[in-house]
């Protein structure tokens, strides 16, 4: 994680001084390699720890919403007086700090326990079709919000929502995340991870079929708030889910794949989308929505209900 931050800093700072097309598109490949295999690494070093510790996952990563929240302020805040480009620089400040704490942070349990050299894709557990179900699921499921964070702003605008409460809307749904993983023991006591990853399922398909009427700032409000359920139920759920399918030695690619599935999702639906919006902007919400009804559908297909 450390070694990823560094090269994912060094490839951001590259990145501010360089204005060559085809430089850039080179440099964003070459960072996307490192940048994203660090969040399924930061879930997988939690969760062990969670159940390695007796911890409590959900307080501890609605500590990233609220980062998300407060970097959201600042860069609003900078961008008075600042130009656009340079927020980048706090971007690599912030890796170096994780880089930081990275290297201070213990080794993972499972390192030193583990003494295998089997390669991972031999594990019979990453090939187990219960797990590939609820990666694909997870998948198809956040990987939804592609029309949401391509034209959700726009949208909101085009409906004569002010500039002010479009910033407003983005907060309030951190907010209802950030309320699900405070109370996270309570909603997986009571519901479980395929629970929680059904009940966020069936919000995401309401607030995807009725974001296109939301043209009022009290609905546009309340749909903000089924967040809760889309993204936090969903995204506790499944880190729940993986770390009960898998071995803590095998998290790390566990919670890849997951990422992985989220990102071809969140890719071929933004494509489709882009399309669907230029022609009709509710079509584009209609597609999330019935994305969000396989992946609800393929949780069904689940017979380790944990």
């Amino acid at each position: 994680m450390a070694l990823f931050s560094v090269i994912a800093l060094i490839s951001f700072w590259v990145l501010i001084y360089s204005s060559d097309y085809w430089t850039v598109i080179g440099l964003v490949v070459f960072l996307s390699i490192f940048y994203t295999p660090i969040q399924p690494l930061q879930d997988a070093y939690a969760y062990e720890t969670v159940s390695t510790l007796g911890l409590n996952y959900g307080p501890m990563r609605s500590w990233g919403s609220i980062a998300f929240v407060v970097a959201t302020l600042i860069g609003g805040w900078y961008l008075t007086f600042g130009e656009p480009a340079e927020l980048l620089f706090l971007t690599v400040g912030s890796l170096g700090l994780l880089a930081l704490l990275a290297v201070l942070l213990p080794g993972m349990p499972s390192e030193s326990r583990s003494s295998s050299k089997e390669s991972v894709w031999a594990a019979e557990e990453l090939r187990d079709p219960q797990f590939l179900l609820v990666v694909l699921s997870g998948g198809l499921l956040l990987g939804s919000f592609s029309a949401l964070y391509a034209f959700a702003s726009i949208f909101w605008l085009s409906v004569g929502i002010s500039d002010a409460m479009v910033g407003g809307l983005w907060a309030i749904g951190t907010l209802a995340e950030i309320g699900i993983f405070v109370w996270g023991s309570f909603f997986m006591r009571h519901l479980g991870a395929w629970g929680l990853m059904v009940t966020g399922g069936v919000a995401s398909i309401i607030r995807w079929v009725l974001f296109p009427y939301a043209t009022e700032t009290w609905s546009a409000v309340l749909l903000q708030l089924l967040h809760a359920g889309s993204f936090g139920m969903v995204f506790l759920g499944m880190v729940a889910y993986t770390s009960k399918l898998v071995s803590s030695k095998r998290l790390g690619t566990a919670q890849g794949l997951t990422q992985t599935a989220f990102g071809v999702v969140m890719g071929v639906s933004g494509i489709a989308s882009g399309w669907l919006y230029a022609i009709e902007q509710a079509y584009a919400f209609y597609l999330m929505a019935g994305i969000c009804c396989v992946g609800v559908l393929t949780l069904m297909l689940v017979t380790k209900r944990v």
